[in-house]
């Protein structure tokens, strides 16, 4: 192959050119995302039951589900947040299911529970999304024309639709929503003296609004179509309804049977009212809704309030598709909001937050350590061959690699992340390494050996030929059990490993074809001189070199015993750095996103308004501080850390976005923002500063433990013991929990003995006691920004105790009044207003992160040592939550170490293959160990962990360590076999191949310093990688050089052995084997 193209150099312009246009076509249209779209298929289930408590909703809605979901073929956890009125359940699936399936096996398990479900509940909706996952997009809406509930009803009526009609959004979360509505207040004491009920009201209001189709007039000559229409369209006609109780058509209807006293005291109260006619003496002789009543343009009982930054107003959280890419999600919705806009003139809209932009500035930087890391590595190769033309032959394996590595991931649907850009990063001294040793082999046939240039480049190449196959296929070969670990992190690694494998083989093809084509007729033939400080450089390699080969070298023989133990030594106190925690674990390190969430806690009980004006003066205090871009308030509800937005009135949440271009990091800020509310905030108030570091995005917590109790109690109890043990931890911090204090609740339960015997229907009762306090969406109708809510209720000064609750009215069978008070009794029984389940099991999540100095694992290991001093019963259970950081990081340490043994079993059997021996790879996999001495003593000085990063640069460092290895014993080997002795042959391959070694070490080291100097925002979080690989790659060539020599005189075969091994018949040197040192023997 070498030899036709140096016949024919034009195939390498063809194959040059094809190469390129492939990277550059396959890179122009690939997806970007941050990281692999490797999220697991999740389908999530949402449901209404307006009123309903968190008991009732867990027992007659959210288990049914769960039950009929459990057996779903392919699901791996289901999750539920049970609240007041609402529930959501997630059910997430395995990751190499089919999305389509697992949603319409999921539908299709949601028709089967319908059955046990409540019959007046609102339609359960399905979406395939994860609730976890962050916003790609969020918005403010402001208005200075529409009140907030006309907003809010343009927002959740037509906006938020429309957005969700934009490919890959799945979801729109409207923020501080004000449900619009023709509110019905209700006067209970005009009620009472009109002999009337709420029931009535809402019966009324119910049955005069009215419209329906007429049919058809048929006129001569045309078909007209009739309309009717009894339906309510503005406030007035609300009011001039006239009410018609059960048992007449009129008020006087339901005192026909009437004693003459119930009448009198009728009327008198009636005249003892303001702007109430006697129906005696009116026309009409009708009592209408706006005598007892007050109607207005208002909105529902709110729950919870929103601010922008320290305005009223509404905001927009897009959410993408699970299958989606994160990047043309957002730009998708950025690119429709121009069009949405042009429809709402007197709405202003407000990009608060992108989260690809995010993604892209990560890429960006990544793609600049790409460019730095090329740059670092050609400039290092020029200085270590003296010429230009030779390092521009080497560095064309860079781009030629990568860009059939961009094409490959394209025809395979994978992306360009930050994943498959460190793959990149890291091989690009490791592309060098194949062109790097045929280049020194070619040149020194060409300046030792004296051939011409073309014969050289064959030459050269054929001699190394076989050891440059042995270097690639030992990184291709160390990707392979990668292939079999499952899940996400399985996935993620993956597609590094096709970047690595798919750039390495095809620099081996380089390295075969164009290097020494290129060298042979154009690199050898230069006459440039090189700088003054190239030639001081290669005088001092020069002079290193011999430094070398004849102290270092000859003075590790006479101490060969020394050499052994301490890298023994120093590989069993590497390894204990691991074992006692100095070199901590995590999945993947924090990112510093500029986010922070921070979470109040008021007592439970709390009214919403002191939670407003409490978390709404903290936001204040907030958009003071200088590096504050952009605050969302919430008060009344918050997006947990467990996923999804639950409303709870004693709870507020403040999100903060920090500036780009800021000095100071997230991590600084979230500090301050404690001390602030320390100094702020009430004491009973609790606050819970999280930085959004999560690689997810969102407040997600890298801690996130689950108390479950196996027999089906509270595991409350036992969580605020778990939650206050962690706190103790140290390391541990924004410790909080979903176990929240009982929220005070009034039960009511019906006498039905005394309801039967009164003639009270208890659905009719219970749903006047709902209206009175609760308000009742007696009717609706349709406005141009959809439909409007007609609500009745009591006015709040009359909901404020049981005794006003015991005088509500309900109308009897027989047309009389009865009181809740005398069918019913009632009791105060706190109860829960938050529940989570997983797994169908009622769980409560503790959350944790850990200090910038701490780790992952030193906080989990610390609460578990102490978890025995709880003494908790053995039903009491504490796990990692499924599918959390912590159950990735265990997934990540199991699997690739797991992956790193066989890796380095598959090397040794590759070889064993490759040289038909067992001792010389056995010889070469020394060089292993010693690299892993240097990788975890770099984690310790740097203070980084062992994470996602850093182990597939451990796996990668198997790979780039054997190298060393190779290459001496290849070469001593080649040596023994022209008849040089055992001595002189690791003696000459040492100084023969140390220029090499250095040359590969090198350009990897100098390609992953600008990844390990992590300068760029968020490039900390990969730092770990380049460190690893820097750290294995010097403690590798510096120990390798010394202690595989070593071994080599001890392992290797005999001289009379190895000559036996190749048939009894000594060859004689074909070079004179040179005096570099005595001979120890």
């Amino acid at each position: 192959m070498t030899r036709l193209f140096i016949k024919r150099p034009t195939l390498v312009f063809v194959i040059i050119a094809l190469m390129t246009f492939a990277g550059v076509l396959s890179g122009a249209t690939i997806v970007k995302e941050l990281y692999p779209n490797v999220s697991q298929p999740t389908v999530t289930i949402s449901v209404g039951y307006n009123g309903a408590s968190v008991s009732e909703m867990r027992d007659n809605i959210v288990q049914p589900i769960e039950q009929t979901l459990a057996g779903t073929p392919d699901l791996q956890t289901v999750n539920s947040v049970v609240q007041q009125g609402e529930a959501q359940i997630t059910a997430v699936f395995d990751i190499s299911s089919d999305t389509a399936t697992d949603l319409a096996l999921t539908n299709k398990a949601i028709q089967a529970a319908e059955k046990y479900l409540p019959t007046n509940i609102s339609p359960p909706t399905v979406n395939l999304r994860d609730p976890t996952q962050s916003n790609v997009v969020t918005l403010a809406l402001f208005s200075r024309k529409l009140s907030l509930s006309r907003l809010a009803l343009y927002a959740v009526n037509v906006i938020a639709p429309q957005f969700e009609q934009i490919p890959g959004v799945s979801f729109v979360n409207v923020g501080g929503v004000v449900t619009p509505a023709y509110e019905v207040i209700v006067d209970p004491r005009r009620l009472a003296a009109a002999n009337l009920t709420i029931d009535d009201v809402i019966n009324t209001l119910a049955a005069d609004n009215q419209r329906v189709p007429g049919g058809f007039a048929y006129e001569p000559n045309r078909q007209t179509t009739i309309d009717i229409r009894g339906d309510i369209q503005n406030l007035d006609s609300v009011r001039n309804l006239a009410i018609v109780p059960a048992g007449g058509s009129t008020v006087l209807g339901a005192l026909a049977n009437s004693t003459g006293a119930q009448v009198e005291n009728f009327r008198g109260g009636l005249s003892a009212l303001p702007g109430v006619v006697d129906p005696w003496t009116a026309q009409n002789a009708v009592v209408h809704i706006g005598d007892v009543a007050t109607v207005s343009e208002s909105y529902e009982p709110r729950l919870e309030a929103a601010h922008i930054n320290g305005q009223s107003g509404l905001f927009l959280q897009v959410q993408k598709s699970a299958d989606a890419s994160e990047v043309d999600a957002s730009n998708n919705a950025l690119r429709a909001l121009p069009q949405i806009e042009r429809q709402f003139a007197e709405i202003s809209f407000r990009v608060i937050n992108v989260q690809s932009r995010f993604t892209q500035q990560q890429i960006v930087i990544v793609m600049r350590t790409l460019a730095l890391a090329i740059l670092f590595t050609c400039v290092a190769m020029l200085f270590f061959l003296r010429s230009w033309r030779s390092a521009i032959v080497v560095c064309i394996s860079i781009p030629t690699s990568l860009a059939i590595a961009i094409t490959v991931m394209k025809l395979a649907h994978l992306t360009i992340d930050t994943i498959s850009l460190l793959g990149m990063s890291l091989v690009i001294g490791i592309l060098v390494d194949d062109s790097t040793v045929v280049l020194e082999n070619i040149e020194r046939h060409f300046t030792q050996l004296k051939q011409p240039p073309e014969e050289a480049a064959v030459r050269g190449r054929e001699e190394i030929g076989a050891a440059a196959i042995v270097i690639t296929l030992v990184d291709v070969v160390v990707f392979f059990p990668i292939a079999f670990i499952q899940g996400q992190v399985g996935r993620q690694i993956g597609e590094f490993a096709i970047v690595v494998v798919i750039s390495t083989l095809t620099s081996l093809f380089v390295s075969f074809t164009i290097t020494p084509t290129l060298a042979g007729l154009w690199a050898l033939r230069s006459h440039w001189k090189p700088w003054r400080v190239i030639d001081w450089f290669g005088q001092k390699f020069d002079d290193t070199r011999a430094w070398y080969t004849q102290r270092v070298l000859p003075w590790s023989f006479e101490h060969s015993r020394l050499v052994a133990l301490f890298c023994a030594g120093t590989f069993a106190l590497a390894l204990g750095l691991v074992g006692i925690g100095a070199v901590g674990e995590e999945f993947i390190p924090p990112v510093d996103r500029g986010e922070i969430y921070v979470q109040l806690v008021y007592p439970i009980g709390t009214p919403l308004a002191t939670v407003e004006n409490g978390t709404f003066g903290f936001e204040r205090e907030l958009l003071g501080t200088p590096d504050t871009f952009a605050v969302t308030t919430v008060a009344g509800a918050y997006a947990a850390s467990f996923g999804g937005f639950v409303s709870q009135t004693n709870v507020g949440q403040v999100h903060v976005w920090l500036k780009d271009g800021r000095a100071r990091s997230t991590n600084y800020w979230a500090a301050q923002f404690r001390q602030i509310a320390a100094q702020k905030l009430p004491r009973e108030v609790q606050a819970v500063v999280v930085p959004a570091t999560s690689t997810q995005g969102g407040n997600a917590q890298p801690i996130d433990l689950l108390v479950t109790d196996l027999t089906g109690g509270d595991p409350t109890p036992y969580a605020q013991q778990v939650e206050a043990l962690l706190r103790r931890i140290p390391g541990a911090a924004s410790v909080n929990s979903t176990g929240t204090q009982l929220a005070p609740e009034i039960s009511i339960q019906f006498d039905r003995e005394k309801a039967q015997a009164l003639g009270v229907d208890l659905g009719q009762a219970a749903q006047a006691a709902g209206a009175a306090f609760g308000g009742n969406l007696a009717t609706q109708f349709e406005t141009t920004a959809g439909l409007e809510q007609v609500q009745v209720i009591y006015p709040q000064a009359d909901r404020t105790s049981i005794e006003e609750l015991k005088s509500v009215a309900i109308r009897s069978s027989t047309g009389g009044i009865v009181y809740l008070g005398d069918i019913a009794r009632f009791e105060s029984t706190p109860t829960a207003p938050l529940v989570t389940r997983t797994d169908r099991r009622n769980v409560v999540h503790v959350n944790a992160n850990y200090a910038p100095t701490s780790s992952l694992s030193a906080v989990e290991n610390g609460l578990m040592k102490r978890l025995r001093s709880l003494h908790l019963p053995p039903n009491i259970v504490v796990r990692p939550a499924p599918l959390g950081q912590q159950d990735f990081m265990h997934q990540t340490l199991v699997g690739i170490g797991t992956s790193m043994i066989v890796s380095v079993l598959l090397v040794y059997l590759l070889m064993v293959a490759l040289y038909n021996s067992y001792l010389s790879p056995f010889i070469i996999i020394f060089s292993v160990p010693v690299a892993a001495i240097g990788a975890l003593t770099a984690l310790f000085i740097t203070h980084k962990t062992l994470n996602l990063f850093s182990l597939i640069g451990t796996i990668l460092l198997i790979g780039i360590a054997t190298k060393n290895g190779i290459l001496l014993v290849d070469y001593a080997n080649t040596l023994r076999e022209r008849g040089y002795d055992k001595f002189h042959a690791i003696m000459e391959s040492a100084h023969v191949r140390f220029r090499p070694i250095i040359m590969t070490s090198f350009s990897v080291v100098a390609g992953n310093l600008p990844l390990a100097l992590a300068l760029e925002p968020g490039s900390e979080s990969r730092s770990s990688l380049g460190i690893v690989i820097i750290g294995g790659v010097l403690s590798s060539l510096i120990l390798t050089l010394v202690l595989i020599p070593n071994v080599y005189l001890w392992v290797a075969p005999s001289d009379a052995r190895f000559h036996a091994g190749q048939n009894g018949k000594p060859k004689q040197p074909t070079e004179k084997p040179k005096e570099l040192a005595p001979n120890p023997s």
